[in-house]
C-alpha cells in the first residue's frame, strides 16, 4: 500500500520547536518557560494567539531561516514506525505543508533521519494533501483528515492524537477515520487492513 505521512505533529515536534525558538532565540524575548511558551499547545492557533504579531512574523521569517523546520525533536516511535511500514513492503510518502523557505531544511531533516521513503511531497501552496493519492494517510489536523477521508478508495485515515485535535469528533459514521495515540497503534491498524 501507499501510505501518506504528515510531518509536523506526526513525526516532528513543530510546536515544541516553535515555542523554544520564541523563548530562547527571539532577540529580547519576553517569553519564559513559566508562561504560555513553556506549555504544550492545546489548540491549533495556540502559539499565534499567545505571542505578539511581530513575534509571530519573526517566527515565520527569521525563525524559519534559523532552523524552525530543521532542528526540532522527532516524535517518539516515528523512526521505528516508518521503518516498520517500509519493512512490511509499503511505500511511505511524506506529504507536508511548508513555506517555500523551509523546503531545503525539510529535505535535510528527512535525509538526516534517513527514513526509507518512496517519495516526498512538500506542498508550499496549501493545496489539499489529498491531491497526493494514497491508500492510507496519517495527519494531526482535523481539516486534512476530513479531506483525506473523501478520497475514493482510501482504506484508512488516521488522526494522530494531539492536544489541539481533542475536540474533533470522528464522524460521519462510515468514514475510514480512526484516532491513533501512538505510532505503534497506527502500525497495528495498517497491518490489520
Amino acid at each position: 500500500m501507499r501510505i501518506g505521512v504528515d510531518v509536523d505533529g506526526v513525526m516532528y515536534k513543530w510546536s515544541k520547536t516553535a515555542r523554544y525558538m520564541l523563548r530562547e532565540m527571539l532577540p529580547g524575548s519576553p517569553y519564559a518557560r513559566e508562561g504560555p511558551m513553556g506549555q504544550e499547545a492545546d489548540r491549533w492557533d495556540y502559539i499565534k494567539d499567545n505571542v505578539a504579531p511581530e513575534h509571530w512574523k519573526w517566527l515565520w521569517t527569521e525563525g524559519v531561516r534559523l532552523g524552525l523546520f530543521r532542528h526540532g525533536h522527532i516524535i517518539k516511535g516515528a523512526i521505528e514506525g516508518v521503518n516498520a511500514l517500509a519493512a512490511d513492503g509499503h511505500d511511505v510518502v511524506i506529504i507536508t505543508h511548508r513555506p517555500k523557505a523551509a523546503v531545503t531544511d525539510t529535505l535535510q531533516w528527512l535525509a538526516f533521519v534517513n527514513f526509507p521513503l518512496a517519495g516526498v511531497h512538500i506542498l508550499t501552496d496549501q493545496q489539499p494533501k489529498s491531491t497526493v493519492p494514497c491508500d492510507v494517510y496519517i495527519d494531526d489536523k482535523p481539516e486534512n483528515v476530513i479531506d483525506m477521508a473523501t478520497v475514493s478508495g482510501v482504506k484508512l485515515v488516521a488522526l494522530y492524537d494531539a492536544p489541539w485535535n481533542q475536540k474533533f469528533v470522528l464522524s460521519p459514521e462510515g468514514w475510514p477515520i480512526k484516532r491513533v495515540r501512538s505510532w505503534k497503534e497506527f502500525i497495528q491498524l495498517v497491518r490489520a487492513l
